[in-house]
């Protein structure tokens, strides 16, 4: 069995989300919906919206048990209601082990059972993340192109690098 796991998102995860995620260097690599400073309320509040939904979009990343960061994914509706994106965070002292690549394996596989609609699965990045870049390659997710100039953090543009991963069975290798 892998030492790493996925969960659904607990109450009491709340205490360790919120010192884990108040970090500048995962903050920089996320989307300006991630709080900074992240408080001990923002965690409750995040874990408290998650738990109202009928069918999670979230799960705790778990590295031997312990909490290590999230994984989620936003669904769209409309004609892109076959597409979704993929979030992803791990802490700090996690970093370097090859854990987020075994997660986000994992966390397609489930979204894939558990949203039998979703046909691909897409993540954008910053271009100053390679490590990120290659933790999306080694989960099977190929790059699709650059959105030139198309995001901003701490007031600076910058290009987005798409990648994209399909359902099992669609036409391109797949690590499940």
């Amino acid at each position: 069995m892998s030492p790493v796991t996925l969960r659904n998102l607990l109450p009491e995860d709340a205490p360790v989300l919120s010192r884990y995620a108040d970090n500048y260097r995962i903050w920089v690599n996320l989307s300006d919906r991630f709080p900074h400073p992240y408080t001990l309320e923002d965690a409750h509040a995040y874990i408290d919206a998650e738990l109202q939904l009928a069918v999670p979009t979230r799960q705790a990343i778990c590295w031997e048990g312990a909490f290590a960061g999230v994984a989620g994914v936003e669904l769209y509706s409309g004609i892109r209601r076959a597409s979704a994106q993929v979030g992803y965070w791990l802490a700090e002292p996690f970093w370097g082990n090859g854990i987020m690549s075994l997660a986000l394996d994992q966390f397609c596989i489930w979204v894939f059972k558990t949203y039998p609609e979703i046909m691909r699965l897409y993540a954008g990045v910053f271009p100053y993340n390679p490590a990120s870049m290659q933790v999306l390659r080694k989960c099977g997710f190929v790059q699709e192109g650059i959105l030139r100039k198309a995001l901003i953090k701490e007031g600076k543009l910058w290009d987005e690098h798409l990648f994209a991963r399909l359902r099992p069975g669609l036409g391109e290798p797949s690590t499940t």
